[in-house]
């Protein structure tokens, strides 16, 4: 494997959308639908522990009892996993299938979320509560666990897709920040979410101190008339924003659920917050109904836990995250008893949240990684049971689900606690005018999405570049999958249409720059068809970027059928004024066997070069081109660079070759940096996934830089 250098200029800038080489790959699993309630068999996690809370997975399907609106179901389909490995299934029972009669997979895989209240937290609490996420990701992340991260605000960019990438965990934990936004009340009272609700239900206790507080801030003689308008007054707008709030939180926790339903495996979020009131006693046209959480779990099979990040309570009085300066001078007695109540009237909602879900409540403890540890260790063994109702109507009314253990009172069992069945007058079609709306926000839904869309299966690259005097640049490269868009024939040719957009956000979650939506009519006569289908659609763009870390994320969407595939990539983009030791990111072709005459190795015009970034594949007769620049070396005194460079293959993390350390002799092509090419013969290697490490060394300071990329070689 030698390299020859290829003066390649230009390569690095490719068009904006171009067919090229690449290779369809299977979509990933637990892409379809697991099931509809309703038609199907609805599914359900089961968690079972003895009196220690250790689990129990021993128990054979004729322990269990399902209840229906306290009607028994059959149960159509058993099984029990244990961290991944599954432990027991019931041969003769009916499989769990999706709508297009596939059986579900994939249940070995962990998904976890963690859901942040960026609403409803203190921002002491929530650095806590960081440090407890961040010891997680550093410490309890399994190979086969994938970990996403949601802010309840939906705070745009506020979130970290599914994976298993440490740095981008620590970064998406890290820029979460409250955000609780007073309503601007100016002086007393001073109310926390809680005592404003009893006044509005006309508790006289709460509305007694706030008046006393109003008048204990205004000059003797003050209109006690005039302090309780205030009370009320100032209790109606702590209250319309406690349920505003409130209705975020659940709603995004709403959404986030149903849009796990796809994905397969052990699906769990877990909920850190201060708590929230549920508004159950007041403005009850306002209250949101808990159990669209509980139907939203049991049709994604999502089980959520709550965290209480206020930690171990103390008997001093408590000021919930919406109170800013609060005056205790007022009756600190009865102060501190509504506080006690306080207490649990924000526990409410985050315990009927886990119990509904059949998960765990964890509070009144001030080491939350411990509590982490405890949800991590209940989420490894579960029995996952299904049946199909007996009760068929679909009048949109809520089932209650219960499972028992007869003759089993040693035990405890938790599950999920109901589903709404069907509606067939919510289930109409929209007009044909809403049609278009409907598209594009399908196509912002799979933007921000916790997971790949993989009905177009759509690769991506997010890579680092100079433009020297320009400034850094972000290099989006993407690989659409036409094999999996769905063509019409007209005539003699095959038709489609796609739209491309995309988003690059900042390492705070701010939208930074859109990729404006890009239509894409494809009209292919059959030799390009077939062509197409194997090499699939290029994408490009290029962006002007300030250093730092960004996210960029990319969706595909098929027109008339609407279809979606997605994909997202940080890119870390260096600071080059710094004047230190620079790689830009490696950027890959695929260029074509070496001439055995040596005719072409200087890269004469037969050479011919393929765009791979996004996709790279190889077959083992081509040559791996790669390409990189190197920015701010050191020179001597004589002005001169002692650079050299060294390209190691490796698989599995083994060194399988080396390229002899070379010599590197850079030039200034105009403004711009020049790239060093070089050429990687690949005959010996066999079909598999390899690394492609770049090691460039700077012998005037004795220091070493690595850029790494993946590629395969075909069979």
């Amino acid at each position: 494997m030698i390299p020859r250098k290829l003066p390649l200029a230009g390569a690095l800038v490719l068009s904006c959308l171009t067919v090229a080489t690449a290779q369809q790959e299977a979509p990933p699993p637990g892409e379809i639908p697991e099931f509809a309630i309703g038609t199907e068999l609805v599914r359900i996690d089961v968690v079972v522990t003895d009196e220690h809370d250790r689990p129990v997975s021993s128990l054979a399907p004729e322990d269990f009892v399902i209840l229906e609106d306290k009607e028994p179901q059959e149960i159509a389909h058993f099984e029990v996993y244990s961290r991944g490995q599954q432990l027991l299934a019931d041969d003769e029972a009916e499989p769990v299938v999706t709508a297009s009669g596939e059986e579900i997979e994939g249940y070995r895989r962990r998904h976890i979320v963690f859901a942040i209240d960026d609403l409803h937290i203190d921002p002491g609490n929530l650095s806590l509560a960081k440090e407890a996420m961040l010891r997680f990701v550093d410490e309890q992340i399994g190979p086969e666990d994938r970990v996403a991260l949601v802010a309840t605000s939906g705070s745009h960019g506020m979130y970290q897709e599914f994976t298993n990438d440490p740095w981008a965990l620590r970064l998406a934990i890290s820029r979460v920040t409250p955000q609780f936004v007073d309503s601007g009340w100016a002086g007393p009272p001073q109310l926390t979410q809680y005592q404003a609700e009893l006044i509005e239900r006309g508790d006289p206790i709460a509305l007694e101190l706030a008046v006393q507080e109003v008048l204990l801030d205004q000059p003797a003689g003050a209109s006690r008339a005039r302090a309780e308008i205030d009370a009320r007054t100032r209790a109606r707008l702590v209250r319309d924003q406690a349920v505003h709030y409130v209705r975020t939180t659940l709603e995004t926790l709403d959404n986030v659920m149903r849009s796990l339903a796809e994905l397969p495996g052990r699906k769990v979020i877990v909920l850190v917050s201060d708590g929230f009131l549920l508004g159950l006693g007041t403005a009850n046209d306002q209250a949101y109904d808990l159990r669209r959480i509980t139907d939203a779990g049991t049709r994604a099979g999502v089980v959520l836990y709550a965290m209480d990040a206020r930690g171990l309570m103390t008997g001093m009085p408590v000021v919930d995250a919406a109170v800013r300066g609060s005056s205790f001078m007022v009756s600190p007695g009865a102060r501190e008893a509504m506080a006690r109540q306080s207490e649990e009237a924000v526990r409410d909602g985050m315990n009927s949240l886990a119990k509904d879900t059949g998960g765990l409540f964890i509070y009144n403890t001030n080491d939350l990684g411990a509590g982490m540890d405890r949800i991590m260790r209940d989420t490894e063994t579960y029995y996952l049971l299904a049946y199909q109702p007996t009760n068929t109507k679909r009048d949109g009314r809520f089932r209650r689900i219960e499972v028992r253990l007869p003759g089993r009172d040693d035990l405890k069992i938790r599950t999920r606690r109901g589903y709404f069945a069907p509606d067939d007058r919510k289930d109409s079609k929209p007009p044909p005018e809403a049609a278009g709306r409907l598209a594009a926000h399908e196509l912002h839904e799979a933007l921000a999405s916790l997971y790949p869309r993989s009905a177009i299966p759509l690769r991506l690259s997010a890579d680092f570049v100079s433009l020297g005097s320009a400034g850094p640049q972000l290099v989006v490269n993407a690989n659409v999958d036409l094999s999996k868009v769905r063509f019409e024939q007209v005539a003699d040719r095959q038709l489609a249409a796609l739209v491309l957009a995309g988003v690059v956000y900042d390492a705070g979650g701010a939208p930074f720059k859109n990729l404006d939506p890009q239509r894409v009519d494809l009209r292919l006569e059959d030799p390009d068809y077939n062509r197409a289908l194997k090499v699939g659609l290029n994408y490009r763009k290029a962006v002007s970027l300030m250093p730092g870390a960004y996210e960029v994320r990319l969706a595909v969407q098929e027109e008339g059928t609407g279809r979606l595939g997605s994909a997202s990539k940080w890119v870390e983009i260096p600071d080059v004024e710094e004047g230190k030791l620079t790689l830009s990111d490696l950027f890959l072709l695929r260029g074509a066997a070496a001439d055995p005459t040596g005719e072409r190795g200087n890269g004469g015009s037969g050479v011919e070069l393929r765009e791979v970034q996004a996709f790279p594949r190889f077959e083992r007769s081509d040559n791996l081109v790669y390409q990189l620049q190197v920015l701010n070396p050191n020179t001597n005194a004589s002005g001169d660079t002692e650079l050299t460079i060294r390209a190691q293959i490796l698989e599995d993390g083994q060194l399988l070759g080396s390229t002899p350390e070379t010599p590197v002799a850079l030039s200034q092509m105009g403004m711009v940096p020049q790239a060093y090419t070089a050429r990687i013969n690949l005959e010996s290697l066999g079909p598999g996934e390899y690394n492609l490490q770049v090691a460039v060394t700077d012998h005037l300071v004795r220091s070493t830089l690595l850029k790494r990329i993946g590629f395969t070689v075909e069979p």
